[in-house]
């Protein structure tokens, strides 16, 4: 069926159904303030839905989500933050900044709310909810873009005392207690009290063996008390206050699916099956320290029944090797099979509170009303939660990270690393914004527990409070002019901070520090090695750290230093060493303690603050009516809105060194030594690396141990620093000043303050053919205001906009409303079309989430039917229908989860590999030039019988050489120009060389010899490729990516699955691995077998440059030395790695990129905006009497059709369609004042997901989840008296 035939079905069908008109009606009048005044709802030329409390109750509408139900065009979705949103036809909020407004603003008695828990609380002793459909900018202002919800509260009743009791019990221990009682004081003033509490149990089961109780519970209570004052017959004074507090164990958002790809750059599948595999560990965070840090036992291998191991040959196939410790494979235990099933040792901690006062008061005058308002609302929201289980899998630290001693008993009683998982709202004591505690806090008091695994956890608070002060004038005169004419000043604001708590892994992907990239890693070690061990120059080579002399003089130690100094000195300061004066603290010293934190031994703590987010919004408004005639009417509305908004926001990492109280008389002792074979390293250092030995506390440190940790100079993890350092005031040091608020902005030059202005409008046309049906024509404007983008470093991410523009949207609406008194029956219909510029939506701009506009388009139908026939008694049937459709204009953006395209199958995609960094993002590098430089790695570690090796030239180093190892010559070229020197200048290095190996000019290339050459050292051969899993993208969404697993790295002897017979890997090939050949990919040929032009499979971790270095560290120093030695290695052809002319290495918005590039743009003009097309219910209920009883059964029925979760229209992610039954029997004695009622709601028990989302590539795409609760059901008891 064509979309124009559904329109015209919907409009035809409710006028033939309204055709005839009556002018006696039986249908009960309801009464609405959609144009801010009290009027009749079929008189209102507004697209409008109202429930009166009775509605409500009839139609077990009792949250926000459940107006979705029964309102055409609206839909709701839980948020884990702000509690929810509505969208109606299809507008919301697709914004990730505090700046960012709705799209549909909820009121209260006609005043805004802004962020409010309303959607959560319920809908205690309500006159009626109504839902404006369609910009409402003129009569309600900002952020109505979409609509307006609006709660109108019972006021109290003057002329008799009255109460109700109502006590509900249901599934899962659900118990609810509202009661109201209204009390007329005297004969002018009037009060009435409300009150609701709500309990049940948790709804998603905790699988964790140790747990104890399940989540996702309710405990919360709410109350109001409104007072009324008849001052005079013209002058009314209302006051309300209310409350709502809810302390409970729960997300908010009920689950997750993935189904898991099996490679790192994968994660989930994308548009794959629903069901509930484990994330994909190697795709989050733990790719930090599982190949930089080595913090982790083994090698993740995924679970074969999970991921289909071994299947057919081709494109998703996951080689798994064979015979593998069963502590390798992630089978693990008690995984959920449910969206409400969840295994995690900690329950989320969900607290709300809100409170809300508004004073109103009404002058009456002979030809007008005067309305005076104010309404100030405040919310305080905390949340957070831990994900902890060693159940779900295998993953676990070494023995070597167990053994630090910062480690400490897990619930278990095992061996386990720490977790800070501290905040100003549950570690008051714990003062982390000034830096004078960190994330463990004094005592230990922080540490949320020891686990044998990477844990994460995050917490998020808000405290928001919005005021708003209104002032309106409405004419009653009794010609054929009337008017309406206001202003209103809103003041909003709001402080927030999000944090991220991580051990064993940096978290999420976010904007990691400068110490967290592995060329620092190489800086710190060469820092240590170059100024602790002894006599570099001379002995022999098995006595030394086989660093070459030139290293400890380069760059690397001239960064090392750079970095550690500013803590170096703070830390001799002093304040905050007890042996002051005597420089005990070195720059080994902070060194050591940068690797552990690479090394994933201590927490790290990523915060996100906005101190202040401000809005100061003010409007003058007003609408003119005319009656033309008794059957035409128009009405011309302005607004003129001006918002000022305003932030004081901050991201950073806490970076906190636990630097060890050494022990000056014995320190010789304790530290590296020159041959490797005695000393030790101590808590302020790695113990997973080649350096390391025993160690030794009772000599190392001053006064040995406390318990079974070292004494500190900075805060030692779980010992407040004052136990040890009696004059220490400050717990912890950061490494660098935390930047002050806004810095990112201050440092572009961008203002922290921004102004946004308007004038919308609207026109009306009302044709009220006969009293019974009323036409209306409509067009109105709408306006959003613009914000700002979260901070980011713009020496980073050149050209990226800090600030986004308003939108604007244009609104066209047809409509009709009928009434048919003899069969009962009103129908309402409208069609509309939204024509919107600069729609806002997040989108990803230079690797950052940024806000920005698109132009969008939608157009829909409704229609709204109630039928009570006269001649049935007792029947009431109500239906609902809702069309829409979009197109989005000329767009592209990068889809985060397909940045080259590759589960699209473009053209584009076959040039490029995705590979995931050391923050855990997925980028893209040409595909040809990594397959060569990938294969010329390998060559040379296959060759080498220390891969770590960090010497002189060796005779396998000499044969790759001549064979055209561009490498080769890299490592080995001295910096020295013009001159055949090598790193080591000793005679036995240049016997080996030999004749006839050219050396000529040093590192020098080209026809000149005479440009220097970059020089690269041994460890960049397997801290920037890390050869561990290689890997293909999946070329469809719903399959797999192909991969091949390397465990530890390529010659340790141990299984691998990507390379067979006749390849220099053939031996440690295991059941699973190809027969023959190579399964790695190069576009020449390897003499050693390891790649081929066969091959698929290219390497899954691949380190890039950041910030600086970002055209130079990495993958880029790579390409750098291919490029630079290509003329020495006599490469030519499809082997050759050249700079295109003028071109860097990664692609930027400012420069164009030979290798590297954040994504590719997708094409999405003309796809459609993520919402329902089709909505339909329908209700209906019968009373019938038997005896004095009168008892109401009545069914409803919910139905919405599937739609595209994104703009991207991929037909396999689309949100499934979902309908639900839900049923009540309602008894009502016709001689009394009691009732009961009993309750199903989602009859059938089915899992419908009203919103899904996208995980980031950090986190391993999976499927975050919002349901409608599973079934449920109860009774209730109630009396009125």
């Amino acid at each position: 069926m064509s979309k124009f035939l559904k329109i015209s079905l919907a409009v035809v069908g409710s006028l033939f159904l309204s055709i005839t008109a009556f002018t006696q009606s039986t249908i009960e009048e309801v009464i609405v303030t959609a144009q801010r005044t009290e009027q009749s709802l079929q008189d209102v030329p507004i697209a409008v839905s109202a429930f009166t409390d009775e509605v409500l109750g009839d139609r077990q509408i009792e949250y926000a989500s459940d107006l979705q139900l029964q309102v055409p065009g609206l839909s709701y979705s839980s948020n884990t933050f702000s509690g929810g949103g509505f969208s109606i036809r299809g507008i919301t909020n697709f914004l990730t900044a505090a700046s960012g407004d709705a799209g549909v603003e909820v009121h209260l008695n006609g005043a805004p709310l802004g962020t409010t828990s309303t959607n959560e609380m319920g809908y205690l002793d309500m006159s009626r909810v109504e839902v404006l459909r369609g910009p409402q900018g003129t009569l309600f202002g900002r952020n109505s873009t979409g609509g307006v919800v609006n709660m109108i509260t019972n006021v109290p009743d003057l002329d008799a005392f009255a109460g109700s009791a109502n006590i509900q019990y249901g599934a899962d221990a659900e118990k609810m207690i509202k009661m109201m009682l209204n009390v007329p004081i005297s004969d002018t003033l009037g009060a009435r009290f409300a009150i609701s509490t709500f309990e049940r149990d948790g709804v998603t089961k905790n699988l964790n063996s140790a747990a104890t109780d399940d989540f996702d519970n309710r405990d919360s209570y709410m109350w109001r008390a409104s007072f009324r004052w008849e001052a005079a017959d013209d002058l009314t004074l209302d006051f309300m206050h209310q409350a709502y507090d809810e302390e409970s164990a729960r997300t908010q958002r009920q689950g997750a699916f993935c189904e898991v790809g099996g490679n790192a750059v994968q994660g989930c599948v994308i548009g794959g099956t629903q069901t509930f595999h484990s994330v994909h560990p190697m795709s989050t965070g733990s790719t930090v320290p599982l190949s930089l840090g080595k913090t982790l036992a083994g090698f993740y291998v995924p679970d074969p029944t999970e991921v289909g191991a071994n299947g057919a040959a081709g494109s998703g196939r996951v080689y798994v090797p064979q015979g593998l410790p069963a502590t390798l494979i992630d089978t693990g235990i008690n995984k959920p099979s449910d969206y409400f099933q969840a295994n995690v040792i900690r329950s989320p901690l969900h607290d709300n509170q809100e409170s809300t006062s508004q004073i109103r008061l009404e002058k009456l005058f002979d030809q007008g009303s005067l309305t005076v308002s104010y309404l100030d609302n405040r919310r305080q929201f905390y949340r957070d939660t831990i994900s902890a289980s060693t159940e779900t899998t295998n993953l676990r630290f070494s023995t070597a990270a167990l053994a630090q001693p910062q480690a400490g008993t897990t619930a278990s009683g095992a061996q386990g690393l720490p977790i800070g998982f501290s905040n100003r709202v549950i570690r008051p004591q714990c003062d982390m914004f000034t830096m004078k505690d960190a994330s463990f806090c004094p005592g230990g008091a922080g540490i949320a527990g020891y686990f044998e695994h990477p844990v994460s956890g995050d917490a998020s608070q808000s405290d928001n409070r919005s005021k708003s002060a209104e002032i309106k004038y409405q004419s009653d005169f009794d010609g054929m002019f009337n008017f309406l004419i206001g202003a209103i000043d809103i003041s909003n604001s709001a402080s927030t901070f999000y944090d991220v708590y991580a051990t064993g892994i940096t978290m999420n992907g976010l904007d990691t520090p400068t110490a967290l990239i592995s060329g620092t890693r190489v800086n710190m070690y060469t820092l240590i090695a170059c100024t602790e061990s002894t006599d570099l120059g001379s002995g022999p080579v098995s006595n030394k750290l086989l660093l070459p002399a030139t290293v400890c003089t380069d760059a690397n130690m001239k960064t090392a230093n750079a970095l550690v100094g500013a803590g170096t000195a703070t830390l001799n300061a002093g304040a905050l060493n007890p042996y002051a004066g005597n420089n005990n603290v070195t720059a080994q010293d902070v060194a050591r303690d940068i690797v552990s934190r690479i090394d994933g031994l201590y927490s790290e703590h990523y915060q996100s603050l906005t101190d202040t987010y401000a809005l100061d919004a003010s409007a003058l408004f007003t609408e003119f009516y005319f009656d033309v005639n008794d059957q035409h009417k128009i009405t011309l509305g302005l607004r003129y809105t001006e918002d000022t908004k305003e932030v004081k926001v901050n991201n950073y990492f806490y970076k906190v060194p636990l630097i060890s109280a050494w022990n000056p008389a014995n320190k010789a002792n304790c530290d590296i030594q020159a041959d490797g074979s005695s000393g030790a390293i101590s808590e302020k250092a790695s113990a997973l690396n080649e350096f390391t030995t025993t160690l030794n506390t009772a000599q190392c440190f001053t006064g040995g141990v406390t318990g079974d940790h070292a004494n500190t100079i900075g805060q030692r993890v779980g010992v407040n620093p004052g136990q040890t350092l009696p004059n220490m005031t400050n717990g912890s040091l950061a490494l660098n000043p935390l930047p002050g608020l806004n810095a990112d902005y201050t440092n572009a030059g961008v203002s922290p303050v921004k102004s946004f202005s308007k004038t919308t409008g609207r026109f009306v046309w009302d044709y009220q053919i006969d009293d019974d049906t009323l036409f209306y024509a409509s067009y109105s404007t709408g306006f959003k205001g613009g914000g700002f983008n979260p901070p980011f470093d713009s020496s980073r991410f050149p050209n990226t906009p800090f600030a986004f523009d308003p939108m604007d949207v244009s609104a066209i609406e047809f409509g009709v409303k009928a009434t048919v008194p003899e069969i009962g029956l009103v129908a309402n219909a409208s069609i509309y079309y939204n024509d919107f510029e600069n729609y806002h939506v997040s989108v990803i701009r230079n690797e950052t989430g940024i806000n920005e506009g698109m132009d969008v388009e939608n157009y829909g139908a409704e229609l709204e039917l109630l039928l009570n026939p006269p001649s049935v008694p007792g029947l009431s049937f109500n239906f609902m229908m809702s069309y829409i459709t979009s197109e989005i204009g000329n767009k592209a953006i990068i889809n985060p989860a397909d940045l080259g395209g590759h589960y699209a199958g473009t053209a584009a995609s076959k040039e490029w590999h995705a590979a995931k960094g050391q923050q855990a993002n997925t980028y893209l590098i040409k595909k040809d030039e990594l397959g060569v430089t990938s294969m010329k790695v390998m060559d040379l570690l296959v060759t080498r019988a220390n891969p770590a090796f960090l010497g002189s030239i060796t005779t396998a180093d000499k044969a790759a050489a001549a064979a055209g190892n561009e490498l080769a010559f890299a490592l080995n070229c001295s910096t020295s120009t013009g001159s055949e020197t090598q790193p080591d200048a000793s005679a036995a290095h240049d016997a080996a060389l030999g004749n006839g190996y050219e050396w000529a000019g040093g590192c020098s290339y080209g026809a000149e010899k005479g440009s220097k050459g970059l020089k690269l050292v041994n460890t960049d051969l397997t801290t920037i490729i890390v050869p561990i899993e290689f890997s293909a993208h999946a070329t469809a969404y719903g399959t797999k990516g192909t991969v091949c697993h390397m465990l530890n790295n390529v010659v340790s002897g141990l299984p691998q699955t990507c390379m067979g017979g006749g390849t220099a890997l053939a031996a440690t090939a295991t059941a699973g691995a190809p027969t023959t050949g190579t399964l790695l990919y190069s576009p020449v040929n390897s003499a050693l077998g390891t790649h081929s032009t066969e091959g698929t499979l290219l390497p899954s971790i691949i380190v890039r440059g950041t910030g600086t270095g970002q055209q130079t560290d990495g993958i880029c120093k790579l390409f750098t030395a291919m490029h630079d030695h290509a003329d020495s290695a006599g490469t030519t052809g499809a082997g050759l790695v050249q700079y295109g002319d003028g071109e860097s290495c990664v692609t930027t918005l400012t420069t164009k990129g030979s290798f590297v590039s954040t994504g590719l743009p997708t094409d999405i003009t003309g796809n459609e905006m993520p919402f329902p097309e089709l909505t339909v219910s329908m209700g209906i209920g019968y009373t019938a009497q038997t005896g004095n009883l009168e008892v109401t059964p009545r069914l409803d029925y919910y139905y919405q059709s599937d739609y595209y979760n994104g703009f991207y229209n991929i037909e396999s992610r689309k949100s499934p369609a979902w309908d639900e039954w839900n049923f009540s029997l309602r008894i009502v004695p016709t001689d009394a004042d009691w009732n009961i009622r009993f309750y199903v709601q989602n009859l059938t028990d089915e899992r419908n997901i009203t919103g899904m989302g996208l995980s980031a590539s950090s986190q391993g795409f999976f499927s975050a989840i919002s349901l409608r609760e599973p079934r449920s059901w109860g009774m209730s008891f109630g009396i009125d008296f």
